[in-house]
């Protein structure tokens, strides 16, 4: 923590000083690099979520289409029995016990040949059950299986919900109606629970996935993880009772369990006529966990990268100060702080072009020290030098901001005036004599100063125009200094 606040500080301390510019490439940097991690990841959870959608409906498809064939499977055991079976035996009493020994033992063979199959019975027109291993005799006409073939002649076959036997077992019964345009009677085969749970311990899943076959009454036939006290149970779900009562086959929805809850992405499909729903579902947790690893993967990048740009951000600040620096120093005069003679000489070049191109006026002071050497000779060049700092503060002082002041070798300065006539620049040189000739420096005598000034003439060049006003300069040395001379 300690370490993030000292970074932080010093970044601030930095960006403080670093261009604009380098910084708006910074910033549009971590922000691209910021949108291409957004977009990745957003990328990545779209594409893993689909997939999953893929994945769960596949397997969705897989069970139902597993669940369809065991179903037709089990019709054509049916079909045997309903067209090797006279409706006339279809009777309750029995009065042929041999002949009712006989189809007893041939509906028990046929069952024999389905895994699961709890039991094969007979009924007759009045669903009244006349052959079975349980309960012969049994009114059977307000059973499910039994009561909707019989109130409807188009059916031929039937598959009921999910219910409690006589023999206090759950099963789902499937029904196959004799031959004949009236109902005279029906075959049916039990299937136990354990019929459903086989399909589905065929199927892998994650840890905290899930696999279910509910019935269109939501009654929960098998699960996988099993949940013993759940079978047989109502799901208490919404999105259940309202896609069973929809025109669609297949769905695919992201919802929690209300038997554990447990966040999930469902693939929920009807097994076409039968009356189950086949229910797929991956945890979120589960499918997730990739997305997650990958999400602190790439935000480990995009730091780093963020970092590095930082680095190079300032690195080529540090760069660009030190351009600055060696840039200042070779215009700059190192003992004054003005600008040197190459300066002066670049200014006064650009100047004249100008003055030349749109008539503007310009003028120049020449300056030079009257009797400086006998400072240096008297003083020393230490408090020689001060004089030469101070004498360039007051010209600096008392220019307008629009001159350029130098220095332009030794004892003397140089100050450039735009937009100034003759009149205008004599002017300023007598107020910059007088501040220098009040001014107390760090010597026991008072020191002067001689100026030259003079004006762009036309097509005047830098020699010509330097070359006047160093004559101007040393007509007022000629005519007793601490004067301004025009020339």
């Amino acid at each position: 923590m300690v370490w993030f606040k000292m970074m932080f500080v010093k970044g601030m301390q930095i960006t403080g000083n670093v261009q604009p510019k380098l910084l708006r490439y910074f910033f549009l940097f971590c922000f691209s690099v910021l949108i291409f991690f957004i977009s990745h990841i957003y990328t990545s959870y779209i594409n893993e979520k689909a997939s999953v959608a893929e994945r769960t409906a596949n397997s969705s498809l897989l069970i139902s289409e597993w669940i369809k064939g065991a179903f037709t499977a089990s019709d054509y055991v049916l079909r045997d029995i309903v067209s090797s079976i006279s409706v006339a035996q279809l009777k309750y009493p029995s009065t042929e016990p041999v002949e009712f020994d006989r189809i007893s033992k041939y509906i028990e063979a046929k069952k024999n040949t389905l895994p699961n199959a709890s039991g094969v019975g007979l009924n007759d027109s009045h669903c009244i059950v006349t052959h079975t291993p349980s309960i012969v005799g049994f009114d059977a006409s307000h059973r499910e299986w039994c009561n909707v073939p019989m109130h409807n002649p188009q059916l031929e076959t039937y598959v009921s919900n999910i219910f409690l036997s006589n023999i206090n077992e759950m099963m789902v019964i499937q029904s196959r109606k004799f031959p004949g345009n009236d109902f005279t009677g029906l075959a049916a085969i039990g299937l136990n629970l354990d019929f459903f749970s086989k399909w589905l311990n065929q199927v892998s899943i994650d840890s905290h996935g899930v696999i279910a076959i509910v019935d269109h009454n939501r009654l929960l036939l098998a699960r996988k993880p099993f949940l013993p006290d759940k079978i047989g149970k109502e799901i208490k779900a919404s999105v259940i009772n309202n896609f069973i009562q929809s025109e669609n086959n297949h769905i695919s929805l992201s919802s929690t369990s209300p038997l554990d809850n447990e966040q999930r992405l469902y693939s929920v499909r009807k097994v076409d006529d039968l009356p189950f729903i086949v229910i797929v579902g991956e945890a979120n947790q589960d499918w997730l966990a990739g997305l997650y690893k990958q999400f602190f993967i790439s935000a480990f990048i995009t730091l780093l990268l963020w970092l590095m740009a930082w680095q190079v951000l300032r690195h080529s600040q540090q760069l660009l100060a030190h351009e600055r620096e060696l840039e200042q120093l070779s215009i700059t005069d190192k003992l004054t702080g003005l600008y040197n003679r190459h300066k002066l000489d670049d200014v006064l070049n650009i100047e004249l072009k100008r003055s030349k191109r749109f008539g503007h006026s310009l003028s120049v002071i020449m300056i030079d020290l009257d009797h400086f050497k006998s400072v240096n000779d008297t003083y020393g060049h230490q408090i020689g030098d001060q004089v030469l700092i101070e004498v360039a503060q007051l010209l600096k002082t008392h220019s307008r901001e629009t001159d350029i002041v130098g220095r332009w070798g030794g004892e003397e300065f140089l100050i450039i005036c735009t937009n100034t006539n003759t009149d205008g620049v004599k002017y300023l040189a007598n107020i910059l004599r007088e501040q220098i000739e009040t001014h107390n420096f760090p010597i026991k005598e008072r020191k002067t100063a001689s100026f030259g000034v003079t004006s762009y003439i036309q097509d005047d060049n830098s020699h010509a125009f330097i070359l006047r006003a160093d004559e101007a300069l040393y007509k007022a040395k000629d005519n007793g200094r601490n004067r301004v001379e025009i020339g």
